[in-house]
């Protein structure tokens, strides 16, 4: 590791903004007349020499990753999609963004579920983007993975690198006490460029790359918000790009959650010149997160075989293919069964009396709200994922 180095440093001319009136004499104090703003390596050329051992449990959890992903995509229902909506929501709550299960899947439903819901909801979009757009990592397809994720939130930006100074940690009206400056706004362009030539290596582990582009995407922190969930979809998508995994997105994120500050001492560390913390993270958040979705396919699995006991119609009745949706979208109405299933409001509603009745679903939501109905069952395990009780335990 001997060509990675500690970032650089550039002084840069700084001007207050707003009325700083309201601050104390010794806050205005420390408001200088420059800052100091970050000049990260660039990584295009870089590699890591990886202890043996660390080399090693690489391979065979690659091996694993992808034992597992064959598995999933052999299923009748959508059990990668449990995990995608697992993940961004443990993505979103390292953000301190949380929400109950249900009122996730009620926001992709509709507009009057509760901001952080529709907020973690766009986190759902921005990674079912990451993971579905076909053509390999580029800027275009950052922006549109930011746009989509920051869609409900309209004065953030969406889709667009920052054109100010940013920081993190310290006070909001100056980067002087803070804890990492990004560089400077101009210097975006050149340094995301580097990165997808990086991103687009053939001759780098792949569990390696992903790493190291999470690191130094948040290194480079684009975007004035969201850069961190639009960071950790970017793990996913360089996984996807190099065939690591084809079908599922691990709940790494609640991996992540579990050392929550050795993940953030990481960055730090990478930072400082040593790529190996970060490496180490992600390995063992995908270890991690490689139990846990074991454990939820596991469930998930038992919950459709006890529903499918309870059925006693003709395999050609669309209660079937209900089932296997319910997985997909825990939460529902009947437009979205009319949508699914290709069939009348009315027919929508007869399945989901039926499945009122089976003990499948239940009513939840108000008049005000809309009437939708809910899988607890499969609600309860999206719910256990990034459950820190059970994640330590495990």
């Amino acid at each position: 590791m001997t060509d990675w180095t500690a970032i650089k440093y550039e002084t840069l001319k700084w001007e207050s903004t707003g009325d700083l009136q309201h601050l104390s004499r010794s806050s205005r104090k420390k408001i200088l007349s420059t800052y100091q703003s970050s000049l990260p390596n660039l990584i295009s050329d870089k590699n890591v020499i990886l202890p043996a051992e660390l080399d090693v449990a690489l391979s065979d959890l690659m091996l694993n990753l992808a034992r597992f992903d064959l598995l999933q995509s052999q299923k009748d229902f959508s059990f990668p999609a449990i995990l995608l909506r697992s993940e961004s929501a443990a993505s979103s709550q390292i953000e301190n963004l949380t929400s109950a299960s249900k009122n996730i899947a009620l926001a992709e439903l509709s507009a009057k579920a509760p901001q952080n819901a529709q907020l973690i909801a766009g986190n759902i979009a921005a990674m079912r983007t990451a993971i579905e757009t076909p053509e390999r990592l580029s800027i275009s397809t950052i922006l549109k993975i930011h746009e989509v994720l920051m869609a409900p939130s309209p004065h953030s930006l969406a889709g667009s690198f920052r054109n100010q100074a940013v920081w993190i940690g310290g006070q909001s009206y100056s980067p002087h006490e803070a804890i990492f400056v990004p560089p400077h706004h101009s210097h975006i362009d050149y340094y995301m460029r580097d990165l997808i030539a990086y991103a687009n290596r053939i001759d780098v582990n792949p569990l390696v790359k992903a790493a190291i582009i999470h690191a130094q995407f948040e290194t480079i922190h684009p975007f004035v918000d969201g850069n961190g969930r639009t960071g950790r979809s970017l793990i996913h998508k360089s996984l996807k790009d190099d065939g690591a995994l084809q079908t599922i997105t691990l709940p790494l994120s609640a991996g992540l959650l579990n050392t929550t500050n050795e993940y953030m001492d990481s960055l730090k560390s990478f930072q400082n010149g040593n790529p190996l913390p970060i490496i180490q993270q992600l390995f063992r958040a995908l270890e991690l997160s490689l139990l846990v979705a074991k454990n939820a396919s596991r469930k998930i699995s038992l919950i459709i075989e006890r529903w499918e006991a309870l059925i006693d119609e003709k395999k050609t009745s669309s209660i079937w293919k209900f089932l296997h949706y319910l997985v997909e979208q825990p939460v529902v109405n009947s437009a979205y069964i009319s949508d699914k299933l290709d069939i009348s409001i009315r027919g929508a509603n007869k399945l989901i009396n039926r499945a009122i009745e089976y003990g499948i679903l239940r009513p939840t939501g108000t008049e005000r709200r809309g009437i939708f109905y809910q899988s607890a069952e499969i609600l309860s395990v999206l719910d256990e994922i990034p459950d820190l009780s059970i994640l330590r335990r495990n």
